[in-house]
């Protein structure tokens, strides 16, 4: 018996262990009253909102919602369900997170590391960038959209991979100093899977399917390609209704990287929470650098936020109409996870705590649902 299947194992036993004593905890606090209300919550999202997608809210063990709504594919009929795979967008940077600590667990490379030592091109105005700046969105090097689409951000459609994103910021100047700022970049995310190629001598869905996702029997989760899920926006016509939808079409996976590429479906990524908890997949010290706050409530792949009094482990991802989002209390064991394929405007607005502010913004269709759905459970909303 190796190590690692011993580790696995044995930690593995004990945090069910604690899964199951939160799961008993969530019955006697909440019972079914909560299930029935987030029920009728998902009902009128769909109803009045059009939300098209998924939505699973788990209090360690036990699932206290698991739903689905709308169409994967609106002109074959073809509707969306529980196990239908998501694109995750921008909650890709977690898994490109974690893969790079398990690197640095193996000792082949160091947070310290110049990008240099991976990326070859890069340009002498990156030789200050470590592994620990592009982790944290404190490179410096500016990102695609925001230095030159802000105002009309692009499709992903207009690179074919990763590198072509690289390849067009290669000649930008930093935007700051390396470590003195934050400014989030997909760019940076896009050169950490370069990272991890290069470090470990496989693929970057290789290198997750073999270290991180097989290991957790996350068997419906993976990167690249493109999946038979079309995404959708409201149509821009005149006598348009609320209703009318134009298909995006899908999403080539393959060119978005460790910043956006990986697909995955509520149950698995509900596995990927709870292994969050215990040495699974990281030990305590590299998970403790993933949670760590570096500045503007962001750590590896992760943003803080307090809510509801609890802290609240976050992130979302948005592409071509396809968004998620990941929530995990951690002291309360409760993870929500939404992902939807219609980004849908909605009268609401939501306030979350994004890089050191309180930014309000308009909710889409998801995001009203999940505001509810934790109003619900911690606030006990009727």
């Amino acid at each position: 018996m190796t190590l690692a299947f011993t580790r696995r194992t044995v930690l593995g036993s004990a945090l069910g262990a604690v899964f199951a004593s939160g799961a008993r905890t969530a019955q006697a606090l909440r019972g079914t009253a909560f299930t029935r209300a987030a029920e009728a919550a998902f009902a009128a999202a769909e109803r009045e909102d059009g939300f098209s997608g998924v939505i699973l809210v788990a209090q360690g063990l036990q699932v206290l919602l698991r739903q689905a709504a709308g169409f994967g594919d609106r002109e074959h009929n073809v509707r969306n369900t529980a196990e239908t795979q998501f694109n995750l967008e921008s909650v890709t940077k977690q898994f490109t997170a974690a893969a790079i600590m398990t690197l640095v667990e193996d000792g082949k490379v160091a947070l310290i590391d110049p990008i240099s030592k991976f990326y070859r091109s890069s340009p002498a105005a990156w030789r200050d960038v470590t592994v620990k700046h592009l982790l944290t969105h404190s490179s410096g090097i500016s990102d695609y959209w925001v230095r030159h689409w802000q105002d009309n951000p692009p499709r992903t459609s207009e690179f074919q991979s990763p590198e072509g994103l690289i390849q067009r910021s290669l000649a930008d100047p930093l935007a700051f100093a390396p470590g003195t700022r934050f400014q989030y970049s997909n760019v940076g995310y896009a050169l950490l899977g370069v990272v991890i190629e290069y470090a470990s001598g496989e693929s970057y869905g290789t290198f997750l399917k073999n270290r991180i996702f097989d290991p957790l029997n996350m068997r419906n989760t993976g990167y690249g390609g493109t999946l038979p899920l079309n995404g959708y926006r409201r149509s821009a016509a005149a006598d348009a209704k609320p209703g009318d939808l134009i298909s995006t079409g899908p999403q080539n996976l393959s060119s978005l990287g460790g910043f956006g590429g990986i697909y995955s479906t509520i149950d698995d990524m509900l596995i990927w929470s709870r292994a969050l908890e215990g040495d699974l997949i990281l030990g305590r010290k590299s998970r403790d650098a993933m949670f760590t706050d570096y500045g503007f409530n962001y750590g590896f792949g992760w943003r803080f936020a307090p809510k509801f009094g609890q802290k609240l482990i976050w992130h979302t991802g948005a592409g071509d109409n396809f968004t998620a989002i990941f929530d995990r209390f951690p002291v309360e064991q409760l993870t929500v996870i939404a992902m939807s394929n219609v980004n849908v405007p909605t009268g609401q607005s939501a306030t979350l705590l994004i890089e050191g502010k309180m930014e309000t913004f308009q909710a889409n269709a998801m995001r009203k649902l999940v505001e509810r759905v934790e109003r619900l459970y911690f606030g006990g909303e009727p």
